[in-house]
């Protein structure tokens, strides 16, 4: 049997989290991506998520506009990175129900447009899995 994780201990491990965000001088991005290709960049705030709540730490800021692309395509995976570029969590994007890390109602992409992350949320369960839920406007 595996062993589960208090509640308590899981905001305290979130916390964690937002600690590695801050590391750096720059800024902690979302960038969503189609293969290796960037598709769109949204450039967090300076504390991207604040104190975690339980099972959940929410990201603050949002609605987040992307800086934008030249590049169309259909998103399918995206990398968190702290303020100093380094990967803190990547994982799919897929279609609502398609089992994705990140979900969104339509994946395509459009050249020279505004993209927006409405909302992030990463929860952690008692087994210490996460999850990501995410509400993403492509356009």
């Amino acid at each position: 049997m595996s062993p589960t994780i208090a509640l308590t201990a899981r905001a305290y491990m979130l916390d964690g989290l937002e600690t590695f965000m801050l590391v750096g001088g720059g800024t902690a991005n979302l960038t969503i991506y189609q293969g290796s290709t960037a598709l769109c960049v949204f450039p967090l705030a300076a504390s991207p998520f604040g104190s975690a709540v339980g099972d959940s730490l929410v990201l603050a800021s949002a609605p987040i506009s992307s800086t934008g692309t030249e590049v169309a395509g259909q998103a399918n995976r995206f990398i968190l990175t702290n303020q100093n570029a380094e990967t803190g969590l990547s994982g799919t994007v897929s279609g609502i129900g398609g089992g994705g890390a990140l979900q969104a109602p339509n994946l395509t992409v459009t050249a020279d447009a505004t993209q927006t992350l409405n909302a992030l949320v990463v929860r952690m369960a008692m087994d210490g899995s996460l999850t990501l839920e995410g509400s993403l406007t492509f356009v």
